[in-house]
């Protein structure tokens, strides 16, 4: 019985070590800050590569929103487009748009 105390007290006695990560110096603290905000602003500055695949065809997003663009400014030369809704119609291989909430039109992939 007396070894079981012994055995206790000294488990109890030893200080708990905790897991974890050793204390970073002042230069360390801002090249980490920096390094999180310059990956905030790359996240907050995404912009994401949408491709539709439909029956063996593929269509990057970014072409058919520069196609709208072109077909709307062929007629409406000098009106900046201010407002785009785009819409795919994988089935017909037509991209139908509005700009402005007022101008119609539509392209071909």
């Amino acid at each position: 019985m007396d070894e079981e105390k012994k055995v206790n007290e000294t488990t109890e006695q030893a200080p708990k070590r905790r897991g974890g990560r050793k204390p970073m110096t002042a230069e360390e603290k801002a090249a980490a800050a920096k390094a999180r905000a310059e990956l905030k602003a790359k996240a907050d500055g995404l912009k994401p590569t949408v491709i539709v695949q439909f029956q063996g065809a593929e269509v990057d997003m970014d072409t058919l929103v520069e196609a709208a663009k072109a077909d709307f400014r062929q007629t409406k030369k000098r009106t900046p487009i201010t407002d785009l809704k785009l819409y795919v119609k994988p089935e017909e291989r037509m991209a139908y748009y509005v700009a402005n909430e007022k101008h119609n039109g539509s392209v071909t992939y």
